[in-house]
């Protein structure tokens, strides 16, 4: 499983040796975000209004985000085959694809909260959470998503798009659980069924940035991976990738956690997690699964959010990108100087996405709370 893949509501991705922790807002100041009843009147029937609609994709990424947002009370993480129950669907207009419901209707699924500002705890900002089931990957491709995100803004009629979520580190100074936070996004495609739009090597960019005063003290609320990337546990997740029947497996088998470590996965790093400022730096959408092979000049590297700040900018909406880096730059050769193959340094990402993957995106869900309730 990686980014690529991880979007239907399934099997849950593997998350030991532990779950998501209690949030202590108080300890910086802050309230909990607050649910929002909602008159549900079916999947068809009109979203209610937000200032901010929140897309996330994957289902790590969609625990994570009901775990900050709704659920942080306690310890604990939520699977995506409860959250279909707990959530609100929305697939008005959608067609069929591949999404959460094989088959069914497209969009995905909603909630709606308020955000309390830390400066003024009676300015609230209306959130509306939805984990969406259209991908760039996927059909109905490019123009699907597109549409999802036209289709929810006519209802819901946001200042502001959020696109959150797991993503692949796109030089060593994104650590493993950094959270990159950008206002760009660059557009890379392969796929025939995208390349009609004509979007291929575009970049788009919004005219603001999010609020970041609020952003160190967020930062302690964080999970440090080093909790759960132990050089014992990454040790464990290379035996499980070599010895797993996914593609890759073989080619990995002749490479140690020694040859495939760096700064950006080591553990003695991984004790202070950063939300990075990457304003005005896009980060890198392909309608394929890309890892670097070199560090780039890219915030980090996803599926979706390029496409996203398209459809914001067509709605008159500004647009954020909060993507926490679930899977590291790979290193192309050993220590030694050996060459690791493709394939090896992609089942070594997944691995590392599979086994990390709602640890960050933990990570991420608070950081985007914080331009939130930091503005």
């Amino acid at each position: 499983m990686s980014r690529w893949n991880d979007f239907r509501v399934q099997a849950p991705v593997s998350t030991t040796p532990t779950v998501l922790p209690k949030i202590d807002w108080a300890s910086i100041g802050a309230q909990a975000p607050v649910p929002v009843a909602i008159h549900y009147q079916g999947p068809d029937a009109a979203l209610p209004k937000a200032d901010v609609v929140m897309f996330t994709w994957t289902d790590a990424e969609w625990s994570a985000m009901d775990h900050v947002f709704l659920h942080s009370a306690a310890a604990g993480e939520s699977e995506s085959s409860t959250l279909v129950h707990r959530w609100l669907q929305y697939s008005k207009g959608a067609p069929s694809g591949s999404g959460s419901t094989p088959g069914g209707p497209l969009w995905g699924y909603y909630q709606l909260v308020d955000i309390a500002h830390v400066a003024d705890a009676q300015k609230k900002t209306r959130v509306l959470l939805f984990k969406a089931d259209a991908h760039l990957s996927h059909s109905p491709w490019l123009e699907g998503l597109v549409t999802m995100v036209k289709t929810i803004a006519s209802d819901a009629k946001p200042r502001q798009v959020y696109s959150i979520g797991t993503a692949g580190g796109a030089s060593l100074r994104e650590h493993l659980g950094d959270v990159a936070v950008t206002n760009s996004g660059k557009l890379q495609l392969k796929l025939q069924e995208n390349l009609s739009s004509g979007l291929n090597g575009k970049t788009f960019m919004s005219g603001s940035f999010p609020a970041w005063g609020l952003m160190s003290k967020a930062e302690k609320l964080m999970m440090p991976l080093a909790k759960v990337a132990t050089s014992r546990h990454l040790e464990d997740v290379l035996w499980k990738a070599k010895n797993s029947h996914d593609e890759g497996a073989s080619a990995l088998k002749p490479f140690s956690l020694h040859d495939l470590m760096n700064s950006a996965i080591n553990p003695d790093d991984l004790h202070t997690p950063r939300a990075l400022d990457y304003k005005g730096t896009p980060l890198l959408t392909t309608d394929y699964y890309y890892i670097a092979e070199q560090a780039t000049d890219y915030a980090a590297l996803e599926m979706d959010d390029a496409v996203i700040g398209y459809a914001a900018q067509q709605v008159g909406a500004e647009f954020v990108f909060v993507r926490n880096i679930s899977d590291t730059l790979v290193p192309t050769e050993t220590p030694d100087h050996k060459t690791i193959p493709d394939e090896a340094r992609q089942a070594w990402s997944s691995a590392i996405y599979n086994a990390y993957g709602l640890y960050t995106s933990f990570n991420g869900a608070i950081a985007a709370w914080a331009t939130i309730a930091g503005s």
